[in-house]
């Protein structure tokens, strides 16, 4: 079942951020974050999308896919899988969330679906 995503908020300074609010009221979000000016100074591994905040066990958990369907978006984590209910969301906003995801996946660290 997906969780419900009444909104999304987006960054696209000089770190790229797209975050989902998870919930009725959104209590919770669900961030995909980028730094690209800060990258040269992690391991090549440790490069890219990252999936909320550090995993219960440390890991940093990267985006490896990111699903966009009609009224749904399933994320695809190093970790788990997500899936979106964005039925609620202005398609404006949409729009310019997957325009920061372009940006995001400049060297290609992930893939990225329209269905």
């Amino acid at each position: 079942m997906a969780t419900y995503v009444p909104f999304l908020s987006i960054e696209d300074e000089d770190d790229l951020v797209v975050s989902f609010g998870l919930g009725a009221q959104a209590q919770t979000s669900l961030t995909l974050l980028r730094s690209p000016q800060l990258e040269f100074a992690l391991h090549e591994e440790d490069r890219g999308v990252s999936v909320g905040g550090e995993s219960e066990n440390g890991e940093r958990e990267l985006l490896k896919a990111i699903t966009w369907g009609r009224n749904t978006v399933e994320i695809l984590s190093t970790i788990r899988r997500y899936a979106l209910n964005v039925s609620a969301v202005d398609p404006i906003e949409i729009q310019e969330a997957k325009r920061v995801l372009r940006k995001m996946n400049f060297d290609n660290s992930f893939e990225v679906k329209d269905v």
